[in-house]
């Protein structure tokens, strides 16, 4: 099978030498700890820090409580901490535990039912998943989100009130896992489930964008491998194997050599970003929500766009990981037979939004018109080749929302362009205040090893991304969901939809500077709690001891 034998510029693939990876393993516990510095980024203090390199050394789960506690409170001797700043990272440690015994009482929920996934999550840590869990796609059970949001939700009936500071920690460690452990053990697999049922839509809620798409990446890259062995000594296998030296060329190329720590790897798809942002809206001002010092290869930019109109945007730019890559060829190639047909061979199967940059105006009026001018110059740029995604036609200008808001772009557009070709846009009407718009196309980079970048760039507002985020059944992460277990998953009561609002306010507390020093300190009450039951059950141990040394002495 040919993997391309369309239009799409080979420049992607054919012109670069391939690159083998010899960065060798990773250590888990000094990967875990880059991984939590990489994405907290400006936000972590020392006692988040200490928190997260006490739950690395923490006994296993499944031990002694008295013996992790034991723990706990001797690697918080001759600290130099304060009252306060010591009860934060009990809080911490305790809330992670709390997570963990979710994730424990969720697999245990489905020991009673018939399914593949209940199986697999009661097999050891060490035994291989059979090979034919892979044939389709990684058989991820549904999660449940009420319990989910209880979680982490401090409003509500038997609500746990988890602090985000322990979200973000977790889901970082549990990166780690993911890259280090051996991909076909039930291990990965366990860790996957974590992954998507629990810490990924939690990322998702709060905004921690590139935290998410890292687990959701890594998650695909294991099912990915794990297909491939399961089609072993097939014509099948050999694609895939070839797919993914494809893949890891073309993520390389732009964003780096997986296991990179390089300053400068994220060089040339800033220069891209900056390239497309300018032929298209104005010039862009950039900069990292993520460490670069950490060995990853996740590209995310913010920063801001003032366009020629005088109007100052807001930017989100991300690239594509190679797991995310992996997954949308095979599945434009139809090897998730129960989620695409499969292509014909002589159609693009690459995915266009290698970079993915959104741009957040105002109010929808001020969307349109931006938007409206952004289509125009991408018809008469140099730089610029509108250019549709695999699956549509000649569509490259996607309008998504209200009749009204429709309207609103299309009006605009026509004022600028009257004779526009109609046949260039799609129209579709979304409920729920949901609005989007998109451009799809290919940036020259002017470049002699990559000639092209191809992109999509997101039009929204802050209207449209807090429903994104809270907004019931347009919710973001509800609508990813959606997509992989139907629609039944999204039908939450008032008190669910409440709860997530709760959680998505609360971001504050922890995406700040560290020197804030008022939310540094800052835990829940039910944290809280946590920490005071922690203090009783020491005094109760300490005076159990002094009690057996009294008896012994008598």
């Amino acid at each position: 099978m040919m993997l391309m034998q369309s239009e799409y510029p080979k420049t992607e693939i054919d012109c670069v030498n391939h690159e083998t990876d010899n960065s060798g393993e990773l250590e888990y516990k000094e990967l875990a700890k880059s991984l939590v510095e990489a994405f907290g980024n400006n936000h972590m203090t020392e006692a988040r820090r200490l928190a997260a390199e006490i739950i690395l050394d923490m006994p296993p789960a499944g031990s002694e409580r008295s013996e992790q506690d034991d723990f706990l409170e001797s690697r918080l001797e001759g600290k130099d901490l304060d009252d306060e700043h010591r009860d934060v990272v009990i809080g911490i440690v305790e809330d992670y535990r709390v997570i963990q015994d979710v994730f424990a009482s969720y697999a245990d929920g489905l020991k009673d039912t018939d399914t593949e996934a209940a199986r697999l999550l009661q097999l050891g840590d060490a035994d291989r998943i059979p090979d034919n869990v892979w044939a389709k796609e990684i058989p991820i059970p549904r999660p449940k989100l009420d319990d989910l949001i209880k979680t982490f939700s401090t409003k509500g009936e038997d609500s746990q009130g988890v602090g985000l500071e322990t979200a973000m920690i977790a889901g970082a460690i549990t990166l780690a896992k993911l890259i280090t452990t051996p991909y076909h053990d039930a291990k990965a697999y366990k860790e996957a489930v974590f992954a998507k049922n629990i810490l990924a839509p939690i990322c998702s809620i709060i905004g921690a964008d590139a935290l998410e798409s890292a687990q959701n990446d890594e998650v695909d890259a294991i099912a990915g491998r794990n297909i491939g062995d399961n089609m072993s000594g097939t014509e099948l296998s050999r694609d895939i194997d070839s797919l993914m030296d494809e893949v890891d060329r073309v993520v390389a190329l732009h964003f780096g050599r997986k296991n990179s720590n390089d300053p400068e790897r994220f060089d040339f798809a800033i220069g891209n970003v900056k390239g497309i942002t300018s032929e298209l809206v104005g010039e862009a001002q950039l900069k990292s929500p993520i460490g670069i010092s950490s060995p990853h290869s996740m590209f995310f930019q913010v920063g801001s766009v003032h366009t020629e109109a005088g109007n100052d945007l807001k930017l989100r730019a991300r690239g594509k990981g190679r797991g995310s890559y992996l997954r949308k060829l095979l599945k434009n190639l139809g090897y998730y037979k129960t989620r695409a047909e499969k292509n014909d061979e002589h159609q693009d199967v690459h995915p266009i939004d290698l970079y993915g940059l959104t741009m957040i105006a105002d109010n929808n009026e001020q969307l349109a018109k931006e938007y409206a001018a952004a289509v125009v110059r991408a018809l008469k740029s140099d730089k610029i080749t509108p250019y549709p995604s695999p699956g549509r036609e000649k569509e490259v200008f996607i309008v998504k929302g209200s009749k009204e808001f429709q309207d609103t772009i299309r009006e605009a557009v026509l004022a600028e362009i009257p004779d526009v070709d109609m046949g260039l846009f799609s129209f579709k009407t979304k409920k729920g205040g949901f609005t989007d718009a998109k451009i799809t196309g290919l940036y020259e980079t002017g470049d002699g090893r990559v000639g092209f970048a191809p992109f999509e760039m997101q039009f929204s507002t802050p209207d449209a991304r807090l429903t994104a985020r809270i907004g019931g059944r347009a919710a973001h992460f509800l609508f990813k969901l959606i997509n992989t277990y139907g629609d039944e998953i999204a039908d939450l009561d008032d008190d669910c939809l409440n709860a997530i609002e709760d959680i998505w306010s609360r971001k504050q507390d922890y995406f700040n500077n560290r020197d804030e020093s008022s939310t540094e300190v800052y835990l829940t009450d039910q944290s809280r709690r946590r920490v005071e039951d922690f203090w009783r059950r020491i005094a109760k141990r300490r005076q159990h001891t002094r009690n057996l040394g009294g008896t012994a002495l008598q």
